[in-house]
């Protein structure tokens, strides 16, 4: 069997250092995620129409996008050796929330009106209409590709489930970065605020909200 393409199951299996370079940058990756998240939950939600199955699908789309963060997750912290049907059941729930994901994303957008907004919302939109196709034609091919290669050992068709993996990496990346075209002057600043105070007010407050001690009487 000759395998010339490897798998992204390569930065995220049991081989070092490269799995551990992988939950790194997983990690890191995560609370942006949610913020887009947020971000895309108030686009909707300020362009809703009123209309009982837009209000259906912005909520099952909620629940697919904290659903793909968890495949994910899933996925990478438990390898194949650790665990072959979680670490199948995690990349299922990730490539198929993915999909999702954008399936919902390209519908609210459409029937939200925000496609009117600005030619730049109308570019962004079909790009990630092309996005989709590519993604999904590649994700359902996974299911017929890998039980193919593990029933006959076909390197052709492990080339090809490796191919699409690959490519829907790709297409998860730039799906997701197109929100940086899409909210532009959008900033979100996560920090702590420090506060200073006078020590002399704060001595002061300390003495005034002390309780008085008890009085003892002499004996």
């Amino acid at each position: 069997m000759n395998i010339t393409l490897p798998p992204v199951s390569y930065s995220i299996g049991i081989w070092s250092p490269q799995k551990y370079i992988w939950m790194m940058i997983m990690f890191i990756h995560l609370p942006p995620r949610l913020a887009f998240l947020t971000l895309y939950r108030r686009l909707f939600l300020i362009s809703a129409p009123k209309s009982e199955w837009y209000a259906r699908i912005n909520y099952v789309y909620m629940l697919t996008l904290w659903a793909e963060p968890f495949g994910l997750i899933l996925v990478s912290v438990v390898d194949i050796n650790g665990g072959f049907i979680l670490h199948a059941l995690g990349f299922a729930i990730w490539i198929i929330c993915f999909n999702f994901n954008m399936l919902f994303n390209i519908l609210l957008h459409h029937f939200g009106g925000c496609r009117d907004v600005h030619d730049r919302m109308e570019t962004t939109w079909r790009i990630k209409c092309v996005i989709f196709l590519v993604g999904y034609f590649c994700a359902i091919s996974t299911p017929i590709t890998y039980p193919y290669f593990t029933a006959h050992c076909s390197s052709y068709a492990y080339n090809l489930f490796s191919l699409a993996e690959l490519i829907e990496v790709g297409c998860n990346s730039v799906f997701y970065a197109i929100a940086y075209f899409e909210f532009p002057k959008t900033r979100i600043t996560i920090g702590i605020k420090s506060v200073q105070r006078n020590l002399n007010e704060l001595d002061k407050s300390k003495t005034q909200m002390a309780p008085a001690l008890p009085h003892k009487d002499a004996v």
